[in-house]
């Protein structure tokens, strides 16, 4: 799943952040110094992807699991028990849910948005780091496998010819055929 419509979307709907919603390249660069003009922040991280068993009959469908989390930056110098920064980071709590949540098809077609949890990630001198969860689920399909490919190039089923000779006393076919089936779906246009 692509980040980069859930960025987009925090960074619409969050005014807190003043546009501050990266990805995990520029949290992956902080250090404890970083200065507190930068902040309030946030960060979306890719976690994880689950996926189910496939279900396949004739055609390959799997659900998959996404998981990701969007890590709160706030300024933690305005009191030592840091219950300043957690009031804040509440409060963005608020408006990240309020952009993502329930979200179905954030430019990218998948399925809705849900919560996960919540916990500490960080908490130093300068900065709170609250991590939320979040997860979606998404489906692959025939049309984005091998599986897929190679039926398409199968062409269509047009004839089927079938003789059926049933197993005798002996458990065993006796070499009589006992039905004939003839199918042309080309005659049914």
């Amino acid at each position: 799943m692509k980040l980069k419509p859930i960025i987009e979307e925090l960074r619409n709907y969050c005014p807190s952040f003043e546009q501050r919603v990266y990805g995990i390249g520029t949290f992956s660069q902080l250090s404890e110094s970083i200065s507190t003009e930068a902040l309030p922040a946030a960060f979306v991280v890719p976690m994880s992807e689950e996926p189910d068993d496939p279900a396949t009959t004739s055609r390959y469908r799997q659900t998959v699991r996404f998981n990701f989390a969007v890590l709160l930056m706030v300024p933690n110098t305005e009191d030592e028990q840091g219950l300043t920064a957690w009031e804040k980071a509440d409060d963005l709590k608020k408006e990240v849910f309020h952009a993502i949540l329930g979200a179905d098809d954030i430019k990218s077609g998948k399925d809705w948005i849900q919560f996960e949890g919540l916990s500490i990630a960080d908490m130093n001198r300068a900065a709170l780091t609250i991590q939320l969860d979040f997860s979606c689920e998404y489906e692959i399909t025939d049309d984005e496998t091998r599986h897929g490919a190679d039926i398409d190039r199968l062409g269509r089923f047009l004839r089927m010819y079938t003789d059926v000779d049933v197993i005798g006393d002996k458990g065993r076919p006796d070499g009589q055929i006992e039905a004939k089936m003839h199918i042309n779906l080309e005659q049914e246009k």
